[in-house]
């Protein structure tokens, strides 16, 4: 097998650990220090922001969700008011309908009686 051979195993073993150690090196010296240095300066700034957040702007920030919420409910009611206009105006053109059928199916009884009337007179004659 190609991978145990001899001639080039120690070679290929030595490359693996150069490599291995280059990559620590570079993580621990390099790559982790300024990762860790990065983290905490975002904490700070996080701690300081949210400080600020919660002593200056608490009451803007109140102020706003009661304005959201008003605007929410207006809205909301508007919206209301308008469905029920719309399933009013849906029974109204119901009822609407329900007598023009009502009156359609009255006609079409009465030509169909007048047209058996003419039938039976033309048969009689």
């Amino acid at each position: 097998m190609p991978q145990f051979d001899t001639f080039s195993f120690f070679s290929q073993l030595f490359w693996v650990f150069f490599g291995f150690l280059v990559l620590y090196v570079l993580l621990c010296f390099y790559l982790l220090p300024a990762l860790a240095t990065i983290l905490k300066i975002r904490r700070r700034k996080l701690t300081q922001v949210n400080a600020d957040s919660t002593s200056t702007n608490l009451l803007t920030t109140s102020n706003n969700m009661v304005n959201y919420t008003n605007t929410f409910i207006s809205d909301f009611n508007a919206k209301i008011g308008s469905i029920e206009t719309t399933s009013l105006q849906n029974t109204i053109l119901n009822s609407n309908l329900n007598s023009f059928s009502v009156t359609f199916e009255t006609s079409r009884e009465l030509n169909l009686t007048f047209l058996n009337q003419i039938r039976s007179t033309t048969l009689l004659a």
